[in-house]
């Protein structure tokens, strides 16, 4: 994924209210993460595991909690916000992918 200027990481309310509800909503729960930290899970077992490809991976996960935040309370996240709480992801899931938890 090509990486733009405004790919950042910034902490911020709204980057952590974008994860609260990314990680809280099961359907994205179910459908889009748990086959992420397989994924990546698989990755860190064989020695490939990339953080930045990481994130990259997150960021889907961001952008569609984003898009059903704005579906639900019409406000879209900026791209500094999920590229923040795709990273802030990458950390509050990596103890399930390296134990293989999902």
């Amino acid at each position: 994924m090509k990486r733009t200027k405004n790919m950042v990481y910034k902490p911020s309310e709204a980057a952590r209210e974008l994860l609260l509800v990314a990680t809280n909503e099961g359907r994205l729960y179910s459908s889009m993460i748990v086959p992420t930290i397989k994924n990546l899970a698989k990755k860190y077992r064989k020695g490939q595991f990339d953080a930045n490809k990481a994130i990259d991976a997150f960021w889907y996960i961001a952008d569609a909690a984003s898009k059903q935040y704005h579906k639900d309370f019409g406000y879209l996240f900026s791209v500094t916000e999920r590229f923040t709480a795709a990273q802030d992801m990458v950390e509050y899931f990596m103890d399930d992918i390296i134990s293989e938890d999902a």
